[in-house]
């Protein structure tokens, strides 16, 4: 009797854990259907990104540097290292050799691409498109980008950290999924928020 209870329990442990390896392909695409979509969480801190997304949020700019992608539900640290291992466990990672938001340079922010609970990565970041909007807070200030330019180059084009004569945010990470191929690369310029000063004080 025992012996048949065991078998009968192993057996739904391993039905269970083949329909978990036969649905694992999708839990990325079913989390990203099932993300909380409301402007309050895409555009979640006060600014010109809330505004611009209608957001009624009333959280603060955040103190520490991040990366808000509303159209994926992106909101991360930008952390700091001399070692991409620093971002093993989630978050952006800011390329040391490349130049900080405040510059009129080329920053260069990146991201693995792999999927898992404990890991908010840029898994979706193909899903960014041309005329999308990126937000950067970096030492607390708000910094609005537009995408202009969205490709896939070779992982041996370092051309694109290269440095630039005016701010520019280029976003990278590893395409297809699970290799190192090639780079998924999404170029963003920054945003002229001087109509909407002007709305918000009155000015024209």
């Amino acid at each position: 009797m025992k012996l048949r209870t065991f078998n009968n329990g192993l057996s739904i442990v391993v039905v269970l854990l083949g329909c978990y390896i036969a649905l694992s392909p999708f839990l990325p695409q079913l989390s990203f259907w099932l993300r909380d979509t409301s402007p309050e969480a895409t555009a979640p801190y006060v600014g010109q990104l809330a505004k611009r997304n209608d957001s009624k949020t009333t959280t603060p700019i955040p103190q520490d540097n991040r990366l808000v992608i509303p159209v994926i539900g992106i909101d991360e640290a930008i952390k700091e290292s001399s070692n991409i291992g620093v971002i093993n466990n989630g978050g952006t990672w800011r390329r040391p050799n490349t130049a900080n938001p405040t510059e009129d340079n080329n920053t260069v922010i990146v991201g693995h691409r792999f999927y898992g609970p404990d890991a908010s990565t840029f898994y979706h970041l193909d899903k960014v498109n041309i005329g999308d909007q990126i937000a950067i807070y970096w030492e607390g200030k708000e910094m609005v980008y537009e995408v202009s330019e969205k490709k896939i180059v070779d992982a041996s084009q370092v051309s694109i950290e290269a440095p630039t004569n005016e701010k520019q945010l280029t976003l990278y990470t590893c395409d297809p999924i699970w290799t190192a191929v090639n780079r998924l690369v999404i170029v963003a310029k920054p945003v002229d928020l001087g109509t909407d000063n002007e709305l918000e004080t009155g000015e024209i």
